[in-house]
């Protein structure tokens, strides 16, 4: 309670001198732009889900959960009210450093980091740019490469489309380059608040103790109302330094992540399209993660360890149609869409005879279709959604293929009440 009473003190604190800072700056050399929403969320699930923050971020819906007289405990439905996606934030331009355009951003939420932090602040983003018109260096958290703010769903949904699209935000250095219509990236980055599942659950202490940053190419070609590109990169886990035998070991797993997308805009019109591949996608909150393999020095107890492979494809159709935009005042815009994803788990390289850390590791295959309707009246926005969740759950073999599944659906009506400043 008093740590939480602290912090919240010295965040006031940094705020407050923060602003004063920013005031006795010369306007020419600074400005700053705070933005941000108040948010209210409401929703109900027709059966128990798997969710994160309060349940605001939905993923799946629970297998069947039997008991003795055969009543699937899973089966009741549950809602909730939730203010906490809430958000603040702040640009700031400066003045040239280096020769080039120098900017910040900070950005908070409410959703704090776990089940015990609900209610508490969470940093979103905190980072600084350097731009040089062609050449552009950001350092600072931000948006996780896989996660392309230029191909987003445009879900009422809080988080995004998760699991078919990927969600992270992580502290990074990352070089851009821009010529024409092509954009260029290299990011090497650190895990944080999304890092990847292992034995200690979710930490970062998996990559950090690797040595090795997570790497990402990211190429995107832009013309006219066509926005095509791809993401690449690398990972290095390290889930352990210790045998149960008590014995050193340096044991690691890889992993491959990567995207394509475009984006094509028309008139009245938006259709985006995303096909993702992860061989360990636990980071990302999308199906997917690793296991242990036999042994590979059994004297020692120390095993090897196996990744479990996912796909995932997603496409999002919005329309705004001008004939209804103003319908009743001048302030007036209505966006109708619809957005289906597709994952499947396709099983690992070698057999996994140990411990599994991996999001979904028994659902072969999961499916969704959420229709929307949002309107807006000025700096208000009242977002209606329907997501209708499917999973296949089944038993896998070693090697995390299915053979008999059984399916079980949610249906959530989602209604969300924004007012942007």
């Amino acid at each position: 309670m008093y740590l939480n009473i602290i912090r919240k003190a010295a965040l006031l604190c940094l705020t407050v001198a923060f602003s004063l800072n920013l005031t006795a700056q010369d306007n020419s050399s600074f400005s700053s732009n705070f933005y941000g929403y108040v948010g209210f969320d409401a929703f109900y699930d027709t059966r128990q889900v798997t969710t994160a923050r309060q349940g605001l971020v939905i993923l799946y819906p629970l297998n069947e959960d039997l008991d003795p007289e055969g009543v699937d405990r899973n089966e009741g439905s549950e809602f909730n009210f939730t203010v906490v996606s809430t958000r603040l934030g702040a640009e700031i331009e400066g003045p040239d450093i280096l020769g080039a355009a120098s900017s910040a951003n900070v950005e908070i939420d409410f959703l704090g980091t776990g089940k015990p932090y609900f209610n508490l602040i969470r940093l979103r983003q905190a980072n600084v740019t350097l731009d040089w018109n062609r050449f552009s260096v950001l350092a600072g958290q931000n948006w996780h490469p896989m996660f392309v703010t230029e191909c987003l769903p445009g879900v009422v949904a809080h988080a995004g489309g998760i699991p078919y699209h990927a969600l992270n935000r992580a502290p990074q250095v990352k070089l851009r380059y821009k010529t024409g219509p092509l954009n260029l990236s290299l990011t090497i980055l650190a895990h944080s608040d999304f890092s990847s599942l292992g034995p200690d659950g979710s930490t970062n202490d998996y990559l950090r103790k690797s040595g090795s940053p997570e790497a990402i190419l990211q190429a995107i070609y832009e013309s006219g109302n066509v926005l095509v590109g791809g993401t690449a990169g690398y990972h290095t886990l390290r889930p352990g330094s210790e045998t149960p035998a008590g014995f050193s070991t340096s044991e690691e797993i890889g992993g491959f992540v990567g995207n394509i997308f475009t984006t094509l805009t028309f008139d009245e019109a938006t259709l985006k399209m995303m096909a993702n591949y992860g061989q360990n996608n636990s980071h990302l909150v999308m199906q997917g993660g690793y296991g242990e393999t036999g042994p590979v020095n059994p004297a020692r107890l120390e095993y090897g360890y196996t990744g479990i492979h996912a796909f995932s494809l997603w496409s999002d159709a919005e329309i705004h149609p001008g004939a209804l935009t103003g319908l009743f005042s001048e302030e007036d815009a209505l966006r109708l869409g619809i957005f289906g994803g597709y994952s499947r788990n396709l099983g690992s390289d070698e057999e996994i005879t140990g411990d599994v850390w991996a999001r979904g590791s028994d659902i072969s295959h999961m499916y969704r279709i959420s229709p929307r309707a949002v309107y807006s009246h000025g700096q208000a926005s009242l977002g209606f959604e329907l997501i209708y969740d499917i999973a296949a759950y089944g038993n896998p073999d070693n090697r995390f293929e299915f053979e008999e599944t059984n399916e079980v659906s949610n249906l959530r009506t989602l209604l969300s009440l924004r007012y942007n400043f």
